[in-house]
């Protein structure tokens, strides 16, 4: 074998050992329970379609009138791909509202929810289905 041929097994090697961390960073059954799912109706606060990974953030009112923020998650989809999905960056609008249904949070106290998957939705209030 040649230096090149022992420099292509390394390389191959290197990226094969590799790519389970890839795709360890972008698997949601850690962090969202996808046994579970959860609805919330709010208000835009902020929608970021930015890489690596767009985040709708709604504001929800709770049974006794308090307001805390939802951190809405497209899963490990990047913003070319829900542009393909058709979202872009004036998808959601501030101060629109939104019903999310989607897969919540793991950890306790964290106001998240997971919509990329078919359990998931964001709908309008005339009940049109955002892509």
């Amino acid at each position: 074998m040649t230096i090149r041929s022992y420099c292509l097994v390394i390389v191959g090697s290197v990226v094969l050992a590799l790519s389970p961390l890839a795709a360890a960073h972008h698997g949601a059954a850690g962090l969202f329970a996808s046994s579970q799912t959860v609805e919330v109706t709010g208000s835009v606060k902020m929608w970021r379609f930015v890489n690596p990974h767009p985040i709708l953030v709604l504001e929800v009112t709770d049974e006794n009138g308090g307001t805390a923020d939802w951190d809405i998650y497209f899963g490990p989809a990047a913003a070319s791909i829900l542009r393909n999905r058709g979202y872009a960056p004036d998808t959601f609008m501030f101060g629109e509202t939104l019903t999310v249904k989607g897969h919540p949070a793991r950890a306790t106290g964290v106001r998240g929810i997971d919509v990329f998957g078919r359990a998931a939705s964001v709908t309008r209030p005339d009940g049109t289905r955002v892509p």
